[in-house]
C-alpha cells in the first residue's frame, strides 16, 4: 500500500509540473498557514458560490475591522518557493465579491515577514467584483532593495484585499462588515491571459474615474477603439457605443454605480475596464 502511495505521489507531482504550477493553498485541508495583521480578519468558510470558475467545497473569507489600506492577509508558501532570477512568475487568484482592488507583497523575507511597501504588487488584469468567481492575475515582482527575495525565494504571500485605500482615501468596502473571498492560490510559470488583450489592457485607461456624467479613453500607441460596451454588475448590457461629446462619453442617464466598459480595438483585440459613477 505505501509503493501505490508513493507511486500516486510522484504521479501528481509530475502532472503538477508539467502544467507549470504549483498551488500554495485551496483551503480545504484546515488553515495551512493564514495570518494576518493591522485590522484584517480571516476564517476558511464554506463557498458562498459553487459554480462558474470555482466549484471547490471551501474558501477563504476575508474582512476588515478597519479602513487601514495596509490591512493584511499573510498566507505561507509551504515548501519555500525558488525563483531563479531569469525566471517570470505570476501569482493565480480566484476572487468573489471583491469590490476594490487586491494587491500582494511578494518580498518578505521570512515566513512571518510582511514584505515592503515599494514591495505591492497589484493585478495586471480587471475585475468586476460581481456574483461569480473571476481570476486575477498579479506578476510576481519585488524592489531592487529587496535582498533576500533577490536571492530567489518567496516565503509568503502578503494579500491587501482592498490595497484602494493605498490611491485615495474612500472608505474601505470591507470595513463595517464586507467580506470578499480567494481561492485556488496557485504560482503559474507563464501568464495565462491572452497576449493581445493583455496588451491593449496597458494601452487603455478611463478618466475620470469615478465619473459623474462624461468619460474619456485615453490610448497609447495608436489603437484605434472600435467598440464600447458597457455592462452593470449584473452582467446586463446598458449601452453600446455610448453618445460622444467632444471626445468624451456620456453616461449621464445611467444610475450610480459600478459599471464595467468593454472596449474592443481595430485588431479584435478585446479588454474590460471598472467605471464608478457616482
Amino acid at each position: 500500500m505505501k509503493k501505490i502511495t508513493l507511486l500516486n505521489l510522484l504521479f501528481a507531482l509530475c502532472a503538477f509540473t508539467g502544467f507549470g504550477q504549483t498551488m500554495v493553498d485551496d483551503f480545504e485541508s484546515g488553515n495551512g498557514g493564514v495570518e494576518v495583521a493591522f485590522g484584517a480578519a480571516s476564517t476558511i468558510v464554506a463557498n458562498p458560490n459553487s459554480s462558474g470558475l470555482n466549484t471547490t467545497a471551501n474558501c477563504l473569507e476575508i474582512t476588515h475591522t478597519n479602513a487601514n489600506w495596509y490591512a493584511l492577509t499573510r498566507i505561507n508558501v509551504n515548501p519555500d518557493l525558488s525563483i531563479g532570477p531569469a525566471e517570470s512568475k505570476y501569482l493565480s487568484v480566484l476572487v468573489y465579491n471583491l469590490d476594490t482592488d487586491m494587491a500582494c507583497r511578494f518580498d518578505a523575507d521570512s515566513d512571518s515577514g510582511n514584505g515592503s511597501n515599494p514591495g505591492v504588487i497589484r493585478a495586471i488584469n480587471d475585475h468586476s467584483g460581481a456574483d461569480a468567481w473571476e481570476q486575477i492575475i498579479i506578476p510576481i515582482e519585488f524592489p531592487r532593495d529587496a535582498g533576500t527575495f533577490s536571492l530567489g525565494t518567496l516565503y509568503t504571500l502578503v494579500f491587501h484585499a482592498d490595497i484602494k485605500d493605498f490611491i485615495n482615501a474612500n472608505t474601505s468596502p470591507l470595513e463595517g462588515g464586507g467580506k470578499i473571498y480567494i481561492d485556488e492560490i496557485q504560482v503559474l510559470d507563464s501568464n495565462p491571459l491572452s497576449t493581445s488583450d493583455f496588451e491593449l489592457s496597458k494601452k487603455i485607461s478611463l478618466y475620470p474615474n469615478p465619473v459623474q456624467s462624461h468619460f474619456s479613453i485615453q490610448t497609447k500607441n495608436g489603437v484605434e477603439i472600435s467598440k464600447i460596451s458597457i455592462y452593470n454588475t449584473l452582467g446586463a448590457k446598458v449601452a453600446v457605443n455610448p453618445v460622444l461629446v467632444g471626445n468624451k462619453y456620456d453616461i449621464s442617464s445611467l444610475a450610480s454605480g459600478m459599471y464595467l466598459v468593454k472596449i474592443s480595438d481595430d485588431k479584435g483585440a478585446v479588454t474590460t475596464k471598472r467605471l464608478l459613477k457616482q
